[in-house]
């Protein structure tokens, strides 16, 4: 009930983005080609529960639709999303005689046309497909499968947490014009609906009064200051465990900052991996100055002109990466005045300098 991989009966404050797929799914219930959709939001956001709801949803109500979860931080090759395909349409991993990707291609093909169904390929992370062209390859097999089998319907869903990435860059330009994806935007959860959220995971997971309003504020609290709802997620489930260790019936806030010093930091990884390298770039050398200096302030235009001198980067981008951070809640920005105009933007690490810094690697 408290994973993150956990699908909770109700999935409140994304019925927008829900209504969109399922609009961009529609035609593939009728045999028609669906469109392609690219999920994007920061880490946390709720689209990796909404494909896999919709995905259920799809199983439960049609065999016309094949759905496949790729999740591409673990599967980054060509050979590895066929094979996923394979063992949803099969219902086993190729064989050593079709280990060739070309083999497995033409059997999935094949299988399509015989059994009139559209495959619809979710490439959670896609992004990390962007290296040596991968994400076209992958495209190339499945939008272009009708090329080579005649009538055949694929579509892919992609996620992405690098709000940055832009794919009409990346991708080469003839798969631009076949891919077209419309893009449905995740933003981050506010404090009512982490509230809401977190308050129902309660009410199905906990005995009646086992956690406090009180407690749960708190955990709302530490949850917001990390902008990532799955960090909430692990406080529940973390804090409630001191609890169980010590037999007592509630959970304290002792309890929640036990359980906060094991949780913080494991979402950092996630957030720093969604950095695109420009971006790393600047996050390093941010948190080198605030270690080489740790007892001065350390305003956003000392950071420009010291990162001028490591990078290029022009001063729009520099304050778009910096108030990207900002609401990635990895650092924290306050402005304040200083004599009658003038306006400096102080800027504050959220997480300690050492894990940061092993994160970025």
């Amino acid at each position: 009930m408290l994973e993150f991989d956990h699908l909770p009966e109700q999935f409140n404050y994304r019925d927008a983005q829900m209504k969109d797929l399922a609009c961009c799914l529609g035609p593939a219930l009728h045999g028609a080609k669906p469109v392609n959709t690219i999920l994007r939001g920061l880490p946390g956001t709720g689209k990796t529960t909404s494909v896999k709801r919709i995905f259920a949803e799809v199983e439960e109500a049609t065999k016309r639709i094949i759905p496949v979860y790729v999740n591409c931080r673990i599967d980054k090759t060509l050979f590895d999303i066929l094979s996923k395909i394979h063992l949803q349409m099969f219902g086993n991993s190729p064989s050593i005689s079709e280990y060739a990707s070309q083999q497995i291609h033409h059997k999935i093909g094949k299988a399509m046309m015989e059994r009139n169904v559209v495959l619809v390929v979710c490439l959670e992370d896609a992004n990390y497909l962007l290296p040596d062209k991968v994400l076209n390859s992958v495209l190339s097999f499945l939008l272009l499968t009708q090329e080579t089998y005649p009538g055949t319907k694929a579509g892919v869903i992609g996620t992405v947490n690098n709000l940055e990435t832009d794919f009409s860059r990346e991708l080469d330009p003839d798969m631009i014009s076949v891919f077209r994806p419309m893009e449905i935007n995740f933003p981050l959860y506010t404090r009512d609906e982490v509230h809401g959220i977190l308050q129902d995971r309660i009410r199905n997971a906990f005995h009646p009064g086992a956690l406090s309003d009180e407690i749960l504020n708190l955990i709302v609290d530490r949850t917001m200051s990390c902008g990532d709802l799955r960090v909430g997620l692990d406080l529940l489930r973390t804090a409630a465990l001191y609890a169980d260790q010590e037999g007592s019936m509630e959970v304290s806030s002792e309890h929640v900052k036990s359980a906060n010093r094991d949780s913080k930091d494991m979402h950092l990884d996630p957030l720093v991996l969604s950095l695109a390298a420009p971006e790393l770039g600047l996050l390093t050398h941010l948190v080198t100055l605030i270690t080489e200096d740790p007892d001065s302030p350390l305003t956003s235009d000392m950071l420009y002109e010291s990162a001028l001198v490591q990078m290029d980067i022009t001063p729009v981008k520099f304050h778009q990466w910096i108030r990207k951070f900002h609401e990635m809640r990895l650092i924290h920005v306050s402005e304040r005045t200083v004599g009658h105009l003038k306006k400096i933007q102080e800027i504050t690490l959220l997480y300690d300098p050492v894990k940061v810094m092993e994160a970025c690697g």
